[in-house]
């Protein structure tokens, strides 16, 4: 499954198709099985994998294969790349959404996933280091959607491709978008490889990784999972650098900071030049609100690969907390630019938002906060709602920014530290005062109105004052009430009467305005 979205290079129009570890060796000798037999035992082995790309509407859609275990699966890197909840589907229909990508490697462009739930029968690896020129072969996938397809080719050559730094396999069995992830077979019903990539300017050139890669590949991934299952008594000793960084975003992500800040230490002391270690322990330092390191972890990290953009990135968060939005904003643009995942660009779009709008810069502001949204994890933040609203406001769309702000209180539930900041700027409109009268009688001054609920959502606990003003226009009375009745749907009236206490006799003018509601989705 290519993620549908072409990379501009011709030389790759990414396909996947991915080996796994080995189980019991195949004997050389081993006599080939018929082709309809070959194709009929692998397409068992074999699953779909798609889901929705984060941060896009693309789709990415390809091939994996089940090896070693058998709920283990094997596919390419970028047919999971930026994609949250990956999805598996087997040959008689079957659909598995409990995957755990245990690790992905964008150089080899392998992944290995655990689903859970999922049995099938592991494909064998091939033991040789590289399948010679001219051994017959079989890929399995799902070009363009005709799933479970077989398709018959030959090894035509071997090749160090620049772009992996490793010898691939190139075959003349076609491959097409949606085989990525898929095996390469021999006749024997081994897998030789994982197919990868096509030269869309070829004519039926394609490459596979070689199954030799994906053994030790595997055992990182397991080795991986068996720290992360371990939690805090995990054996870190054996762990690669990528499974060191794991871990700490593990930590991260449930909160134990101390933890994670006491793992990325350690392991920088082993790895002090590993990048996803250096970005784990700037994003646990920023956690723990310790800017400076978080400065000192990014120098750090130039000093290996300047200009990379995961930390110009946070280099643009660090620049916007600071106060300076021009560097926030260059930080920024330029990270995106150079290509960040989806979850990096949604909040290099959120920084751009916030300090272009402080920029005066509504209208490209509102832009960057919009993508910034379609992102899973900032569309859940209220503040980003409401900053959408301010931005719509200042543009001069009023109805659009009270739709903003009642976002904003959903996703806050309507909190009223949120609900307070949105009013401070008139948001939202959702209820109006549609009359008012004053009567004068010898007990005091009364306002009575109508008000109405302008929608989209029912509002309880209207809550409503009147301020009365003398000659000089300085208010000398007033007073509050509630509407009744106390829930008002979308478009119903309800009405109020609210008695001013103070200096009534000397009112001249008297104002009316809703000060709190709230809401009810």
């Amino acid at each position: 499954m290519d993620p549908v979205r072409r990379r501009s290079r011709a030389v790759a129009l990414a396909l996947g198709l991915v080996a796994a570890a080995a189980a019991a060796p195949v004997a050389r000798a081993a006599e080939p099985a018929p082709l309809s037999a070959l194709a009929e035992r692998a397409r068992g082995s074999v699953v779909e994998i798609l889901g929705a790309v984060e941060g896009s509407d693309e789709t990415s859609y390809g091939t994996g294969f089940a090896v070693r275990e058998k709920n283990l699966v094997v596919t390419n890197a970028h047919v999971v790349r930026g994609v949250k909840k990956p999805l598996v589907r087997t040959r008689d229909g079957a659909t598995y959404a409990s995957v755990r990508v245990l690790e992905s490697d964008d150089a080899l462009d392998l992944a290995v996933l655990r689903v859970l739930g999922l049995v099938l029968e592991p494909l064998p690896l091939s033991t040789e280091p590289l399948a010679p020129v001219g051994t017959e072969v079989v890929a399995v996938g799902h070009p363009r959607g005709y799933e479970f397809t077989v398709s018959a080719g030959i090894v035509s050559a071997t090749r160090a491709l620049k772009e992996r730094g490793i010898e691939m396999l190139q075959t003349t069995a076609p491959i097409s978008p949606g085989s990525s992830g898929g095996p390469l077979l021999d006749r024997a019903g081994r897998v030789v490889g994982v197919c990868s990539l096509t030269l869309a300017e070829g004519q039926n050139i394609n490459f596979a990784v070689p199954a030799r890669e994906v053994g030790p590949f595997l055992e990182r991934g397991l080795a991986i999972e068996r720290a992360l299952a371990a939690g805090p008594d995990a054996d870190t000793a054996a762990l690669p650098a990528e499974g060191l960084a794991r871990l700490v975003r593990k930590h991260r992500d449930e909160g134990d900071l101390v933890r994670a800040a006491e793992l990325a230490r350690s392991s920088l002391v082993r790895h002090p030049r590993h990048l996803a270690l250096l970005l784990e322990a700037a994003e646990v330092a920023w956690s723990q609100g310790r800017f400076p390191e978080v400065k000192a972890l990014l120098a750090q990290i130039d000093g290996v690969k300047p200009g990379y953009p995961p930390a110009r990135q946070i280099g643009g968060a660090l620049a916007a907390q600071d106060g300076d939005c021009e560097r926030a904003v260059r930080e920024s643009e330029a990270a995106l630019a150079a290509g960040l995942d989806p979850a990096r660009a949604g909040e290099a779009h959120a920084v751009l938002g916030e300090c272009l709008g402080r920029l005066g810069r509504p209208g490209d502001a509102l832009s960057h906060v919009d993508q910034a949204l379609a992102i899973g994890t900032i569309a859940e933040l209220p503040d980003y709602h409401a900053l959408r609203a301010f931005l719509l406001q200042a543009l001069g769309k009023p109805d659009e920014a009270d739709r903003a702000a009642v976002d904003a209180l959903v996703a806050a539930g309507w909190d009223p530290i949120v609900a307070a900041a949105l009013r401070e700027r008139g948001l939202p409109r959702l209820i109006e005062v549609v009359s008012q009268r004053t009567v004068h009688a010898p007990g005091g001054v009364t306002v009575e109105g109508v008000v109405r609920n302008r929608g989209p959502v029912a509002l309880r606990e209207v809550e409503l004052t009147a301020e009365g003003t003398d000659a000089a226009g300085t208010i000398v009375a007033t007073g509050s009430a509630k509407a009744a009745p106390a829930r008002l749907v979308p478009g119903q009236t309800g009405s109020f009467r609210i008695a001013l206490g103070g200096a009534a006799d000397a009112v001249q003018a008297i104002s009316v305005r809703v000060v709190d509601f709230q809401g009810q989705p």
